[in-house]
């Protein structure tokens, strides 16, 4: 059997990280199907709380990949984590505030809401697993390079 290539390694480690963040959403899918209220999944704050922990470990995972590397935040690398934090990082904790809130009061967290603190979360699993395997791509080609 073939081994796995260098990228296959590194999204395989990423993928078995992001497993542990899918582990609270699994665990409530079950207690909410074993007391029947399954159509509540969609409504649980565990969404947007692994948003918020994704986006902020998908930063970590790029610059210590870049710094590793010895890459200076140029331009583009600026502007990733930028973005990453204007549109991935506020924006899901500002989800899990108004998740959080709904369901403080009688009332349900509302559809829009639900839908996006799971796009959120899809959102962040994309950009862990993209920005973590730039991070360390980068930081094994330059350890590499230097050798």
């Amino acid at each position: 059997m073939k081994s796995l290539s260098e990228r296959g390694q590194i999204i395989s480690g990423l993928v078995a990280e992001v497993t542990f963040t899918v582990l609270p959403l699994f665990v409530v899918l079950i207690v909410l199907f074993h007391a029947e209220h399954s159509y509540r999944l969609f409504a649980s704050p565990e969404w947007s709380f692994g948003a918020a922990i994704l986006f902020g470990q998908a930063l970590v995972k790029f610059m210590s990949g870049l710094a590793r590397g010895g890459a200076a935040a140029t331009g583009p690398v600026a502007l990733v984590i930028t973005l990453l934090i204007v549109f991935g990082l506020a924006p899901s904790l500002l989800i899990l505030y108004m998740t959080l809130q709904a369901s403080e009061e009688p009332t349900f967290p509302s559809r829009w809401l639900q839908f996006w603190q799971v796009m959120s979360f899809c959102s962040s699993v994309a950009m862990y697993l993209l920005l973590g395997t730039i991070g360390e791509t980068w930081s094994k080609s330059q350890r590499i390079a230097t050798k």
